[in-house]
């Protein structure tokens, strides 16, 4: 009998063992609860603070300083006439690029889909010991946030996309004034070219002036019309819709494709090379499609015709193919020659006419469609609406010979939108790939029945799905708008009101509207 009930007992002892929960398992808080505890282990931030970091990476070392009243703060990274800063200011957000302009970061409408997370919380013992706040959506993308089991202090940051996941180690957690932070931080991708490594070698608490936070104004006009004149026409070679700018650097006449889908002045690596430019930084680009190695230079003197342009900060790139024997592109004329003056666009006729910010352009009784564009990244994205799903984040990209390309980013968010309307023998389903910067890109056309661009509505338009996950994921971008659609328009881009405008030319006399 006594054996018997030992035998029962073992028994009960197993089964409970079988539907115990682990122990680690009991452990793990809520991500409510863990986030309160990482709140309580940082403190309340000093109403103000003055921060000074250190940071090295393959381009050498720097200076990196960062100023904070209330909600108010300043980021200045570097010194001297080429260094950049960024920050926000009641409310506004901005940042100044190498060349000195100042751009406001313009706030999304809040119409297009947000992207699906699901947020868990987990013990792990490996990269480090932590709880990991994990916010991720279906196909595993999004942020990982390591923290300490003891201290409750973040300890490693993952970002994760198509393209890498970036990783964030924070150590050195000191307290100034009950407000604990990391003082030294490394940030990796799996690319050694792309290591940084920041520390904190000053921190105070002190009143921060106003003028220290203010937005600031540019540092001086890049581009120089001739005296007397407040319009010129530029000398372009026209070619599939796009339009080549011939540039002087050195004394070599050079053609540079006009293009708005560049956040900046673009010279090929081949030609940079040769020009002998002054290197400011190296470093990689992963948001286009392709990952390439960026050179920061330096060109003394540019000449667009008639405007000049001194002292400018450009980026190499590696080339397109070029597709005609009249044209053998240097490079992309973008974004900081563009924000300077308001261009005029003409499909028809193969003309540009650059205009002095300020002149009188389009007459407000021409019919015209008005795209509202947001330039915070030093590109005209809009909102547009297939088949009903809105999407913010479209780039007007007079760079890329396509119509509408769309990005995984809208596919992922708005997966009901792409309905494929087209059959198999339509002229445009013999496109099936495209190139943009850094490589070769596979598309998958869609028939839309219904595209929207500000109060215009397409109907039966053709789309094309970029199949690389990867590409052009890191500019978070929806998609594109390239030139077989803005041939239709003379197109205004007016980046000083954020508006570009489009009026309705012979090309697009067929155009369904």
């Amino acid at each position: 009998m006594r054996r018997f009930v030992q035998l029962l007992v073992l028994f009960a002892f197993a089964a409970a063992l079988l539907v115990a929960p682990r122990a680690d398992a009991q452990t793990v808080p809520s991500v409510d609860a863990l986030r309160a505890k990482i709140a309580a282990a940082t403190g309340s931030a000093p109403a103000a603070m003055r921060e000074v970091l250190r940071v090295t990476s393959s381009s050498g070392i720097g200076e990196r300083e960062i100023l904070r009243s209330g909600d108010d703060f300043r980021q200045n990274d570097g010194t001297g006439p080429y260094a950049t800063a960024s920050g926000s200011y009641g409310g506004q957000a901005w940042h100044q690029n190498a060349n000195g302009q100042v751009v406001l970061d313009e706030p999304d409408p809040g119409v297009a889909a947000g992207e699906a997370l699901t947020t868990t919380v987990s013990r792990v013992a490996t990269p480090v010991n932590a709880y990991v706040i994990a916010e991720l959506n279906r196909a595993g993308f999004g942020t990982k946030t390591y923290v300490d089991p003891a201290t409750f202090h973040v300890v490693r940051v993952e970002k994760i996309s198509a393209a890498q996941t970036e990783v964030t180690a924070y150590d050195d957690f000191r307290t100034l004034d009950g407000y604990t932070s990391a003082r030294h931080w490394k940030v990796t991708d799996g690319h050694e070219e792309d290591a940084l490594d920041e520390r904190v070698v000053s921190l105070t608490s002190r009143p921060i002036a106003k003028a220290d936070l203010d937005i600031p104004n540019p540092r001086r006009a890049l581009v120089e019309f001739p005296p007397g004149k407040t319009s010129v026409e530029l000398p372009v070679t026209f070619h599939n819709d796009e339009f080549y700018v011939r540039v002087v650097i050195n004394g070599r006449g050079l053609d540079f494709l006009l293009d708005t889908g560049a956040a900046g002045i673009i010279i090929y690596n081949d030609v940079i090379a040769k020009l002998g430019l002054h290197e400011l930084a190296r470093g990689v680009n992963a948001a286009n499609a392709g990952r390439f190695t960026e050179v920061t230079a330096v060109v003394p003197e540019m000449d667009v015709g008639e405007l000049k342009m001194r002292d400018v900060v450009v980026q190499s790139a590696p080339g397109l193919p070029d597709d005609t024997a009249d044209v053998h592109v240097a490079g992309l004329l973008g974004f900081d020659f563009i924000a300077e003056l308001m261009l005029r666009l003409d499909y028809e006729r193969g003309r540009v006419t650059a205009l002095e910010n300020g002149s009188p352009g389009l007459s407000p009784t021409v019919k015209r469609v008005t795209l509202d564009v947001r330039l915070g990244e030093q590109v005209p994205e809009t909102t547009v609406t297939i088949n009903g799903y809105p999407g913010e984040h479209f780039l007007v990209d007079t760079g890329n010979e396509g119509g509408l390309l769309i990005f995984d980013r809208y596919a992922r968010r708005n997966p009901h939108a792409l309905v494929d309307t087209g059959n198999a023998n339509d002229e445009e389903r013999t496109a099936t790939f495209g190139y943009g910067v850094g490589g070769k890109l596979a598309i998958k056309p869609y028939k839309l029945q219904k595209v929207q661009m500000a109060h215009a509505t397409f109907a039966n338009f053709y789309g094309y799905l970029v199949e690389q996950r990867a590409a052009y994921s890191g500019a978070d971008s929806d998609g594109l708008i390239g030139t077989t659609f803005l041939r239709n328009f003379t197109v205004w881009i007016d980046y000083v009101n954020s508006e570009i405008l489009l009026v309705l030319n012979a090309n697009g006399s067929t155009l369904q509207r």
